[in-house]
């Protein structure tokens, strides 16, 4: 994008390792002096994100871009990017002066080289062309491109090439900072971040909020254009934590560069952040300011992740209504009638009034004082909602509630039938899905149809027999048809994996379980399991639906 109000863009970008996805055709677009986090669980690809960002990880496929000029594989000392770890990675045998000043002693400052007549010297620009061949390079031994691909951006990197070779830049040669150039950066950044008295303390002496800032300084004493944080916050306890995320947003705000935040803390990427990118599995689940994340978000996971709230099965049943707990309410949202959708009630926009003044009653099962409020747990027939009060009321006592239209947010449903492409028929006639056989219904592939003594799918009329032996199917699977086993290692299960993902939706859970092979199966279950939770998988032969992928004559036997 040729935009001056961009710094950095990321186009298709993907990374790949051991032939596993972690992150997954990201784009984003990343504003001059913004504070952006990037907010997921563990392992949704957010660090990797940050890494390919700063250059410790290439892309396995797609670009980035700095102010519109490529930096996919420039290696970080050539990128105007420092990063903050966790860790804080500080050089304990050195004071905190020492462990500032310590990049600036390494860097190098250009000067233009001039001729006798005062005009600049023009060379070959030996660092851009190391770059580019080190990029054919890299794109020649990419397994996550194809062969076309590859001859696409080696073409493309050949032209670039070319071009610097023809076209000579201005040459400089470099000198290092002076002691008073370094003094004089070291305390504007011991001043950012308030350390100006502790220049010459040892690290080993510092609390860890102070090794934070520390680091922080290090980071920002070079002046980069862009500071990446991964995670900074995690190693100190909740109050020191707190007191951070205000004091990094006042270095925000003071520095004016950009901040790009990991983490997975969802209170700090609301309380600090101009942007959130919420992630799952390497893929952008939703992009937004933090207000837009809470109020709308755009499918349960992120309404789940972001903030507590009441997630419900609904339908909607007439223009701007829709029916949830067994009542009809209005709401703002506008779907198809009897569209299947997934409702989202903030605890905190639901009213508690006396029974039969609201839309429906409840009992108060559970009551948690907060503090600021009470977290109750009302019970509506079988279905569970949390409710944040101020008031105090009895356990077991039956209230009414109001929830209004501005509460509802509806959503389109994410899963409602899972779906195999890749599925086909074994020589048993079971249909495989990532290669765990299932029991099905053939005949459901030819009105009328039967499968005979060897096998055989046969027409109606007897006359045609069919060989299905390794055909190729898509198969379906509504949600509610998938059926979860303890046991792994009973009889009946069809499939093992491992639970990865679990909404609560006011009665029961919503569940992806992830096989070895990374096929998942959402599946719906009344019963309480954990994540990462090894579980086996059935289903009924008459709950799989088949679509063959040709015509069912070319299986003529």
């Amino acid at each position: 994008m040729e935009d001056k109000n961009y710094i950095i863009d990321l186009k298709n970008v993907s990374k790949i390792f051991d032939g596993v996805t972690v992150v997954d055709n990201f784009n984003l677009y990343v504003k001059k002096g913004e504070f952006i986090t990037f907010l997921g669980p563990s392992g949704c690809g957010k660090s990797t994100t940050l890494r390919m960002i700063a250059g410790f990880e290439f892309p396995s496929k797609g670009e980035i871009l700095l102010k519109g000029k490529d930096i996919t594989n420039a290696p970080p000392n050539k990128r105007p990017i420092n990063m903050v770890f966790q860790r804080y990675a500080l050089f304990p045998h050195l004071d905190v002066y020492d462990n500032i000043a310590f990049g600036l002693r390494l860097k190098k400052i250009p000067i233009e080289l001039l001729d006798e007549e005062g005009k600049p010297v023009l060379k070959v620009n030996k660092e851009k062309v190391k770059q580019l061949k080190a990029d054919i390079r890299h794109t020649k031994w990419n397994k996550a491109l194809t062969q076309e691909e590859k001859e696409t951006k080696i073409n493309e990197l050949n032209s670039k090439l070319e071009e610097v070779l023809a076209n000579p830049e201005p040459a400089y040669k470099y000198r290092k900072l002076s002691n008073q150039e370094i003094d004089k950066k070291v305390a504007r950044a011991l001043k950012i971040v308030d350390l100006e008295a502790l220049e010459d303390r040892d690290i080993s002496t510092l609390s860890g909020g102070q090794q934070q800032r520390v680091a922080i300084a290090r980071a920002i004493v070079n002046e980069p254009e862009i500071l990446l944080l991964d995670e900074p916050l995690g190693a100190l306890d909740l109050k020191m934590r707190k007191d951070m995320q205000l004091e990094l947003k006042e270095m925000h705000e003071k520095l004016g560069i950009t901040f790009i935040y990991v983490t997975h803390d969802q209170e700090e990427a609301l309380t600090m952040s101009d942007t959130i990118v919420v992630m799952k599995d390497g893929v952008i689940q939703q992009i937004g300011t933090p207000k837009s994340i809470y109020d709308e978000p755009k499918n349960a996971f992120v309404a789940d992740f972001i903030g507590e709230s009441n997630i419900f099965n609904a339908t909607m049943i007439d223009k701007l209504k829709v029916r949830f707990l067994n009542t009809n309410f209005d709401c703002l949202d506008d779907y198809p009638i009897n569209e299947k959708v997934d409702v989202v009630v903030r605890p905190e926009d639901v009213i508690i009034t006396e029974p039969n003044k609201g839309q429906l009653n409840g009992i108060i099962q559970n009551r948690i004082f907060k503090g600021v409020n009470y977290e109750y747990t009302i019970i509506i027939n079988k279905n569970e909602l949390m409710i944040k009060d101020t008031h105090e009321y009895a356990l077991n006592k039956e209230v009414g509630l109001i929830i209004d239209k501005d509460a509802i947010h509806i959503m389109k449903k994410d899963f409602v039938t899972n779906i195999y492409t890749d599925a086909y028929i074994s020589k048993n006639n079971k249909v495989m899905i990532d290669e765990s056989p299932f029991e099905c219904d053939l005949t459901q592939l030819l009105a009328g149809s039967s499968i005979d003594e060897d096998g055989y799918l046969v027409s109606k009329d007897k006359k045609k027999k069919y060989d299905l032996a390794d055909a190729d199917v898509v198969a379906e699977i509504d949600i509610n048809d998938v059926e979860i086993v303890d046991d792994i290692n009973a009889d009946e299960v069809e499939a093992v994996g491992e639970i990865v993902d679990l909404v609560y939706k006011g009665d029961h859970y919503q569940l992806i379980v992830r096989t070895d092979s990374e096929e998942d199966f959402v599946c719906v279950t009344p019963y309480t399991y954990n994540l990462n939770d090894k579980v086996g998988i059935k289903v009924n032969k008459d709950k799989i639906r088949l679509r063959l992928k040709k015509d069912i004559n070319e299986y003529e036997a």
